[in-house]
């Protein structure tokens, strides 16, 4: 079959639109797919068992210190925009909410810049370091959170940075079990 020279742009866009729409189809589903995986492994993880190595110490976090208390993981890294929006969002939340333990779980950061960086900040969250968790419960990305309820059972995930949906998920969290 011989296509029409007057036809050719037609066609090629027909295939580029449509290579577009299987290209953004794929990617939708293979990040729900990555969410989904996310939640069904934390949901296998005893996490009033966790233990996290803190950064630049020998000393490790355990989940069952902050036991009584909400608690947010928080997967971050410095070099990611949104993961800094994250925290800084999350350090005012957390300076009206102070019963909110923040965990900071590092993830494939050098030590240098994430020293340099925990040192200029004014908060109360635990910097641990993250990568060993992270990879191990497959998180799709940084920044992601896990939200912990108050008797250390998993409360909620949220991959990304939409604060807005954060923000709520925070709230029901402190309200939950008070």
């Amino acid at each position: 079959m011989k296509l029409d020279p007057k036809y050719f742009n037609l066609f090629i866009g027909i295939c580029a639109l449509l290579t577009l729409i299987a290209i953004i189809y794929g990617t939708i589903n293979y990040t729900q797919k990555q969410a989904n995986e996310f939640r069904d492994s934390i949901a296998e993880v005893q996490l009033d068992t966790l233990s996290l190595g803190y950064i630049a110490l020998p000393d490790t976090l355990n989940m069952s210190e902050l036991h009584g208390d909400p608690v947010l993981i928080q997967f971050w890294s410095t070099w990611s925009g949104r993961s800094m929006s994250v925290n800084a969002f999350l350090r005012e939340f957390n300076h009206d909410h102070p019963e909110l333990k923040v965990i900071a779980a590092a993830v494939r950061d050098g030590e240098e810049q994430l020293q340099e960086y925990i040192d200029k900040q004014e908060d109360s969250f635990y910097y641990v370091n993250g990568t060993p968790f992270f990879q191990e419960l497959l998180v799709p990305g940084v920044p992601s959170q896990i939200l912990v309820k108050r008797d250390g059972t998993l409360h909620d995930t949220q991959v990304g940075e939409d604060i807005d949906s954060l923000r709520e998920k925070l709230q029901q969290l402190l309200r939950e079990g008070q």
